[in-house]
């Protein structure tokens, strides 16, 4: 959501007011969410008085197409192409984009592309995107600023074809909401989400704390049709605000990002059943993390993806695009503009 757009968070508490009824009477609530993770992080610079890493962009693309870019997704079916949204207030569309920045579009639409509608669909506060195992691109509904929410969920589309569609419909909807939660809107907002990612066949959100710097990885599984509580699998002190996560390709490595720092998790090996453990997500092995400074007109990050398993690809709502190795992230100095 536009950071600190009062008005936009004032429409927002009073459409969701309509929603007050929704949630079951018979939902589950508990007071304990899992214990804070103690995440090991490779080397030094990731302490608080290393030098950040200077973000330097490697491309821009047009934000009056793409007004608050949220999130991004690197398609596995189209070449050099990443999957983009914009938040709340706008379309429910989606967009494609190349790592030069420019938009991906059928070639009858140019001049007037306005990206994908996802028909059947409400863009209320659209935050985050992933691809799952079957080929669909996940998109989340679970921006929550004001954490008074009680129609969050996650719409499921079939991966559309930038260079051949205009319109798309959802195959499914999963609805949830958060056990822990029994006020509305919750005192310590920390109910708002920005990052998503599939794995396992089920779908992995983190949430974005207003009241601290940590963050609740929950999940919910797709298949349930009906309203469903959100699992609470781990905790851990992201050290700011989560605004988006990611997988790499060959699904080793796991990045999440805030405003002013970048994680990467290194994934352990799947099972003889191609499930890897979710309890292991973050203490598998020491965790590549370091600070970020962007610069200033540049400065709210709010995308990231894999270009391939060793960079990143990250996005801000001012319409930059930046190149980061992970190397970097464990190494002084500044990020390429180039690969």
């Amino acid at each position: 959501m536009r950071y600190g757009s009062i008005f936009v968070a004032g429409m927002l508490f009073a459409a969701e007011t309509l929603f007050a009824a929704s949630r079951p009477e018979n939902h589950t609530v508990f007071a304990e969410l899992p214990p804070l993770t103690q995440v090991v992080v490779a080397g030094d610079v990731g302490n608080a008085a290393s030098e950040p890493l200077a973000l330097t962009p490697s491309a821009h693309f047009d934000v009056k197409k793409i007004e608050e870019c949220s999130a991004l997704e690197k398609s596995a079916r189209h070449p050099n192409a990443y999957w983009t949204l914009s938040d709340s207030g706008c379309a429910p569309v989606v967009f494609a984009l190349r790592e030069t920045g420019e938009i991906v579009m059928p070639a009858a639409a140019r001049g007037n592309y306005e990206g994908i509608r996802v028909t059947g669909t409400r863009n209320v506060d659209w935050e985050c995107l992933a691809l799952d195992d079957q080929g669909n691109l996940v998109i989340g509904d679970v921006g929550n600023n004001l954490s008074n929410r009680r129609n969050l969920c996650f719409y499921v589309v079939p991966e559309p074809s930038p260079t051949a569609d205009v319109v798309t419909a959802h195959r499914r909807k999963v609805s949830f909401y958060y056990p822990s939660q029994n006020e509305f809107p919750a005192r310590s907002r920390n109910y708002d989400c920005e990052a998503c990612f599939a794995l396992n066949g089920q779908i992995y959100f983190f949430t974005k704390h207003w009241s601290d710097t940590e963050t609740v990885l929950w999940r919910v599984d797709p298949a349930i049709e009906s309203y469903q509580a959100a699992v609470p699998v781990a905790r851990f002190d992201a050290r700011g605000m989560v605004t988006d996560a990611a997988l790499s390709p060959a699904r080793r490595r796991l990045a999440v990002l805030t405003y002013h720092g970048v994680w990467v998790f290194e994934l352990p090996e799947a099972d003889a059943f191609g499930k890897i453990d979710e309890t292991r997500f973050f203490t598998h092995a020491p965790a590549h993390f370091r600070r970020v400074a962007a610069p200033k007109d540049f400065w709210q990050i709010e995308g990231v993806a894999f270009a391939d398993e060793d960079t990143l690809l990250i996005a801000s709502e001012q319409g930059a695009l930046f190149r980061v190795p992970v190397s970097a992230l464990s190494e002084k100095g500044s990020a390429p503009a180039r690969p």
